[in-house]
């Protein structure tokens, strides 16, 4: 027969568990969103640690049933406890492992995404910023590469979006702080600022980029040429035209 003493307690500690989760997910899961941690992980990735988060809140909670009823308990109940834990526990383990090593991807995955990039980089030099995104954001396509976010710049900026695309930027550069190519595009997007500190800005990265790349150093001697660092207006149209970004190659999709 049921034992209903343990489960009117398992339950009575299962609601204390759904207040802990809810703590759990205002204070720890809700402020990395906040800091934009999932930015950087795959959907599977994500959910593999919202789900351990849940799962290592009840385990937590099994263990407080454990701790309060095993004390001088039968060894029915005793021996139900136990089971009721230790499947908590493995299920914990599997998430977890899950999330912390998800797998390596495959040379057919690899190649999906080299094709899913160079579909995107076509699309970006074809002014076709939409298309553009809906390809990138495919399934199996890397959210945690410098690439990703490079592109996603690119798309930004294509669409008039400037702001965004310094922010799109930004993230690869966390990702590889000396990409020659992420250099470049951070450089072409200050030199069309808005703020008059820009340029300033623009100068001192291209000095701290020479050297990282021949196709880098002559795209600033370029730039330098077409007069691309002194003071005046310039545009976007003015760039492309003149001073088009380096191409992505090397086994990676091009950007012209």
């Amino acid at each position: 027969m049921l034992d209903f003493q343990l489960l009117g307690a398992m339950a009575g500690l299962g609601g204390v568990a759904l207040g802990v989760l809810f703590v759990v997910y205002r204070d720890f899961v809700r402020s990395l969103i906040r800091q934009k941690m999932f930015r950087t992980l795959t959907p599977a990735q994500a959910t593999g640690l919202f789900g351990a988060v849940i799962t290592f809140t009840f385990a937590i909670a099994i263990l407080g049933i454990f701790a309060t009823l095993a004390e001088g308990a039968g060894a029915k109940r005793f021996m139900v406890l136990v089971g009721v834990l230790l499947a908590f526990l493995l299920l914990a383990l599997l998430l977890t492992g899950r999330f912390v090593n998800p797998g390596r991807r495959g040379p057919d995955a690899g190649a999906a995404e080299e094709r899913t990039l160079a579909r995107v980089a076509r699309l970006v030099a074809a002014g076709e910023p939409a298309q553009a995104e809906r390809a990138l954001e495919a399934p199996g396509t890397d959210r945690s590469s410098e690439e990703f976010w490079y592109w996603k710049a690119r798309i930004a900026l294509a669409g008039g979006n400037t702001a965004v695309a310094a922010g799109y930027v930004e993230e690869a550069l966390k990702l590889e702080p000396r990409n020659p190519h992420a250099l470049a595009l951070k450089i072409r997007i200050l030199l069309v600022g808005q703020d008059p500190a820009d340029l300033g800005r623009a100068v001192r990265l291209a000095e701290a980029g020479q050297g990282l790349s021949e196709e880098l150093d002559v795209w600033l001697r370029r730039l330098r040429a077409e007069g691309m660092f002194e003071v005046g207006v310039r545009t976007n149209t003015a760039l492309d035209e003149r001073c088009p970004l380096p191409a992505r190659e090397g086994g990676r999709a091009a950007s012209r």
